[in-house]
């Protein structure tokens, strides 16, 4: 397949760009700088981008977003030497109530939540832009990555050179983890798959509420790539979304990086439960009896953590692949997350006034959660010592539960146990605290 994916992440290509009331810094964009105040919104307009014959558009962005500020991605594409008009991808921080826009269709041009189609028409090149706002003088988003992939017409998909490869994932299953999440959870478990075997130690609850779509539920898949790309960049990992082929995903296993892919389930699997459209993060290649198999984290594979270790035949996979893939790189060793962070909670009882109670205290000052904490989206729970350690914190076995006058009811046992409380709010950060009752 032709280069059908370009990125944009560094001083020397964002400068080749329009650059209005933003500036570029340290290989990224934001905004200007004036009398010591940043401005309240700029936008970076890249330069038109050649692309190979195409039909469909995803747009990636990779942003710090710090409360007050956000981002919004647009793009437009030249259909018969003309531009279409610019179109959203909706605006876009850890902090917002975020929405993917809504079905539009302009001439040719159809405009999904979280991609770009073309009805009986084919473009030529794109162009991005990316507006930067803030409600703060003193703080301004940052965008280290912004990116185009297209899928290519008339063009035969190659298969690349066969792979025998099997990268040591993370799995986790759909079952165990908080149910309120569970229409976007599969992608979330499948950036943690990636993250988590480098150390990372998250939770796919943390990236579940970050990459949330909190549009109106409508005909649409409810999970929205461009945010799932912008939410693991929140913890450092470099990741964007692209049309690819099998050789894509085999040079990405060669290289050992894994990758995340959309799956259609077959009827047997939707008559089982598992949902029409389903993620899964691809941990190699291999043959299985002599025929080519591809290796799976598949969310919705088992009922237990490791039971979603799992394989598919090679042409299997291929009826089932869309052709999208989620690509995701190493975090640099000196590049820290990007605001979404853990913060240490002590916890208390509240004592005679509501026995069993407790509630998180943060640098000595209480900090009740709100009754309707888990209505607005946000997750509590508490897990408790395992007969056997883990290789990450994920794997614990967490009990969700909701907030109980501004803390959290924990059962007295017959013999002291630890607990773990965890409090995630819908902007990715986490409030987590032991107790011993």
């Amino acid at each position: 397949m032709e280069k059908n994916t370009v990125l944009l992440q560094d001083t020397e290509a964002f400068m080749r760009g329009e650059l209005d009331n933003v500036t570029v810094s340290q290989n990224c964009v934001v905004l200007d700088l004036v009398q010591g105040s940043y401005v309240p919104y700029g936008c970076y307009t890249s330069a038109p981008i050649p692309m190979p014959l195409f039909d469909a558009l995803r747009v990636s962005w990779n942003a710090a977003s710090p409360d007050g500020t956000a981002v919004e991605a647009q793009a437009r594409v030249m259909v018969d030497g003309n531009w279409t008009p610019w179109v959203s991808f909706g605006k876009w921080s850890p902090s917002l109530k975020r929405e993917g826009p809504a079905y539009q269709e302009r001439g040719p041009v159809q405009r999904c939540h979280d991609r770009l189609q073309l009805d009986s028409k084919c473009a030529t090149m794109v162009q991005l832009r990316i507006y930067l706002y803030t409600k703060s003088e003193k703080l301004s988003p940052a965008v280290m990555l912004l990116g185009a992939s297209v899928r290519v017409v008339d063009v035969i998909p190659a298969h690349g050179r066969p792979v025998n490869a099997r990268l040591h994932l993370m799995p986790y299953a759909v079952a165990r983890r908080a149910p309120a999440l569970r229409p976007w959870m599969d992608a979330a478990i499948a950036l943690a798959s990636l993250t988590n075997r480098w150390g990372a130690d998250l939770l796919p609850e943390e990236f579940a509420q970050v990459l949330r779509d909190w549009r109106a539920p409508d005909e649409y898949d409810p999970r929205n790539l461009s945010f799932t790309a912008a939410a693991a960049a929140q913890w450092g990992f470099p990741t964007w979304v692209a049309y690819g082929d099998l050789a894509l995903l085999r040079a990405e296993a060669r290289a050992g990086y894994g990758s995340v892919v959309r799956l259609q389930s077959t009827p047997a699997q939707a008559a089982a439960g598992m949902p029409d459209i389903r993620f899964a993060a691809v941990r190699g290649f291999a043959a299985i009896d002599g025929s080519p198999t591809v290796l799976l984290c598949d969310p919705y594979a088992g009922e237990d953590d490791f039971d979603c270790e799992t394989s598919m035949p090679l042409d299997a996979f291929m009826v089932a692949w869309d052709g999208v893939a989620l690509l995701m790189r190493q975090r640099k060793n000196n590049t820290p997350p990007l605001g979404r962070t853990r913060s240490s909670a002590w916890i208390r009882p509240v004592g005679t006034d509501a026995p069993g109670v407790y509630r998180m205290y943060i640098n000595g000052e209480e900090h009740p959660l709100p009754d309707d904490f888990c209505a607005q989206g946000g997750i509590l729970a508490y897990s408790l010592p395992d007969e056997h350690p883990h290789a990450t914190t994920a794997h614990r076995r967490f009990t969700y539960v909701e907030p109980t006058q501004g803390g959290i009811l924990l059962e007295h046992g017959d013999t002291p146990r630890k607990y773990t409380v965890y409090a995630i709010g819908t902007d990715g950060r986490m409030l987590v605290g032991d107790v011993t009752v």
